[in-house]
């Protein structure tokens, strides 16, 4: 249910269909995706570090370039980027 966005009301409607036993309580089910959420911010700090760390390696100088087509400037964002010319 978390793949497709769903919470436990539609874990337990699905069951119901299904004619499966009742999932996990409320407190349970707040464990599991606690433990989820904690565990996912982890690997994806992990890798975002080795992702760095081979980037920075892989270049003589130590010099990223990020490029960037603004586009999330016509999508209702507001920026605090002064453009100096």
């Amino acid at each position: 249910m978390r793949c497709i966005g769903q919470g436990l009301e539609s874990l337990k409607t699905f069951c119901a269909v299904m004619s499966l036993p009742n999932p996990v309580e409320q407190k349970s089910y707040d464990v599991i995706n606690n433990t989820l959420s904690r565990v996912m911010k982890e690997v994806a700090e992990e890798s975002m570090k080795r992702a760095a760390v081979e980037e920075n390696s892989s270049l003589p100088d130590n010099l990223l370039t990020v490029s960037g087509d603004g586009t999330w400037k016509t999508r209702g964002h507001s920026s605090l980027i002064e453009y100096v010319l």
